[in-house]
């Protein structure tokens, strides 16, 4: 499994289409990694172990990463949505070779994008080539936010290096793009005709990739600043957060139009952007840096016992029972249960135990897929009162 990186990533090609100044930035910030990084890297060598296993082939390098990460980031709940992968990707490959006999499974495949993007390349998780449809798969282990394989740039990309490298054996025509994503329950797919993909990559990629490269593009802040390396500093972004455009007459208040169009569209953009300021900005002060006109000093601390045998024993001999020195017994959160039965397995040992109640009321713009709540004056918009 390589460790390399291009500079115009395929996990990265939602931001640099977007923000073509992005690649550059980025370039001279060092990555650090992160424990979700490393939580991910574990449980995709467990993919990769079993789907290689299935097939008869050599795990070692897998077996190697993963006694490197276990003892740290491995749980039993891991164990059950890697399964839940490989389950996803051996009953595509059955259904495969069920229509075309010589269909293949590659794991860990390594793909060159270079005929689009200069120097790019890439591991894609696993692929079944075939002729007529070619499947590219990607396992995702984040519960941060769903995924959609919809008109996915990554998964895009993918499609197409597979399909530069696989197209001279098989007569492909379509390709399918799957995103498993089992922690969010999260399976999403789609198709698209080769044709399309390639009409795609000439007109948009290319020239978008060529952007990026040259370092001369324009930073244009958005959704995609999320996991940028240089968000913190970004003066687009910052521009971007500080500055709402308005054309009221009246320049001291918004109307109800720009809240919606102007304002709400930027709130979670902007969140992040704060908390990720406030974070960047402690660690420059940490590191010795000085920020003309704050200071870091000690925040609030709390008191905690560190020797709880010790301090029940003293209280003992002061005469206080343990009825009145401890706790009662109390389970651990539902998080940290279904971390140690696994989420299936818990919802069917406890599934009759757990509740959930309404959520509180979100504002979200109608793309979202759930459903609108009724407010109390709808709930009763239909009632009759006969005096």
């Amino acid at each position: 499994m390589s460790k390399q990186h291009a500079l115009l990533s395929p996990s990265a090609a939602h931001r640099w289409m977007n923000c073509a100044a992005a690649p550059r930035l980025e370039a001279e910030v060092p990555d650090t990694g992160s424990d979700f990084a490393r939580e991910g890297t574990l449980a995709h060598a467990y993919c990769a172990m079993k789907l290689h296993s299935f097939l008869g082939f050599e795990v070692t390098d897998e077996a190697i990463e993963i006694a490197a990460l276990e003892k740290q980031y491995h749980t039993e709940e891991m164990d059950g949505y890697s399964d839940m992968y490989v389950t996803a990707v051996l009953e595509a490959f059955n259904a495969a070779r069920a229509k075309v006999s010589d269909a293949k499974l590659l794991v860990e495949v390594r793909l060159d994008f270079s005929r689009w993007i200069r120097d790019a390349f890439g591991t894609s998780d696993a692929v079944i080539i075939a002729d007529g449809v070619m499947t590219v798969f990607d396992f995702k282990y984040g519960k941060g936010v769903p995924v959609s394989a919809v008109r996915n740039e990554q998964m895009m990309i993918y499609a197409l290096g597979a399909y530069e490298k696989f197209s001279f054996d098989y007569r492909i025509e379509r390709v399918r793009m799957v995103i498993v994503q089992p922690r969010l329950d999260n399976y999403s797919e789609y198709e698209m005709a080769v044709s399309e993909l390639l009409e795609w990559a000439e007109k948009e990629l290319e020239p978008k990739a060529a952007a990026a490269w040259s370092g001369e593009g324009e930073a244009v802040p958005g959704g995609w600043c999320r996991f940028c390396k240089v968000k913190n500093t970004c003066r687009a972004l910052t521009d971007y957060c500080i500055a709402v455009p308005t054309d009221t007459p009246d320049p001291m208040l918004l109307s109800p139009q720009e809240l919606a169009a102007d304002v709400l569209p930027r709130l979670e953009i902007i969140r992040n952007w704060l908390s990720g300021v406030e974070d960047y900005a402690l660690q420059q002060a940490l590191s010795g840096v000085t920020l003309p006109g704050w200071k870091v000093v000690e925040g609030r601390s709390v008191r905690r016992i560190t020797d709880q045998a010790g301090a029940a024993e003293a209280l003992n001999a002061a005469g206080y029972t343990d009825e009145q020195i401890y706790r009662p017994k109390e389970l651990q959160s539902i998080t940290d249960l279904e971390k140690l039965t696994g989420k299936k397995n818990f919802a069917v040992i406890c599934g009759k135990c757990v509740t959930k109640p309404q959520g509180k009321p979100t504002l979200v713009p109608e793309s979202d897929k759930r459903p609108p709540m009724n407010s109390a004056e709808a709930d009763f918009k239909d009632i009759q009162i006969n005096n």
